[in-house]
């Protein structure tokens, strides 16, 4: 009981010596519970932006889960790496005649041109590949990407080759960044 009296007395102690009215303190605690409606709000909606993720997330793993057994799939990557190859070999001699051009020495435009043309095989030869599949969600999001970096590759290797038959610098510096950007949807 004097405990109880004791605390009660502290409070009214402290409530008595407090320098603010009962306004003030109504004003500051609808203050403090506005805020904290806008944390609660805040705090719905990127739990709600969570969930739509890991919703996603779940959805991703379904597909890939399901995809696994899917003989396309396995071809899919197979087209996918022979396609990566023939490029990566193609961009490598292109690049040589890049550093020959700009070594000053003598190019030979045949093998430019051969060079260019090699690269648009590849990728009609990726194009014929994956017609004959039936792709999948996952699949499909892949193929557009390849298909978007597919024609950044290829104009950028055409104002290349250009650039190199017109000693253009201006254009060949113009190409080599769009390549560059190409991978960005690799």
């Amino acid at each position: 009981m004097k405990l109880k009296l004791s605390a009660m007395i502290l409070i009214l102690l402290a409530a008595g010596c407090s320098n603010s009215s009962p306004e003030e303190s109504l004003i500051e605690q609808e203050e403090y519970k506005s805020e904290l409606e806008g944390l609660l709000q805040t705090e719905q909606v990127r739990n709600q932006q969570l969930t739509l993720h890991l919703e996603n997330l779940d959805t991703q793993i379904v597909n890939f889960e399901r995809d696994r057994d899917n003989p396309n799939v396995e071809k899919y990557v197979e087209i996918v790496s022979t396609y990566a190859t023939g490029i990566t070999e193609n961009l490598s001699k292109m690049n040589g005649h890049i550093a020959a051009y700009r070594g000053n020495e003598q190019l030979n435009t045949g093998d430019i041109v051969k060079t260019r043309d090699a690269v648009t095989d590849t990728v009609d030869t990726y194009y014929a590949a994956v017609s004959e599949l039936e792709l999948t969600d996952v699949l499909e999001r892949e193929h557009s990407n390849v298909v978007l970096a597919n024609e950044e590759i290829t104009e950028a290797v055409n104002q290349i080759a250009d650039a190199l038959a017109a000693e253009d610098d201006a254009l060949l510096n113009e190409a080599i960044e769009r390549l560059q950007s190409a991978t960005e949807y690799l």
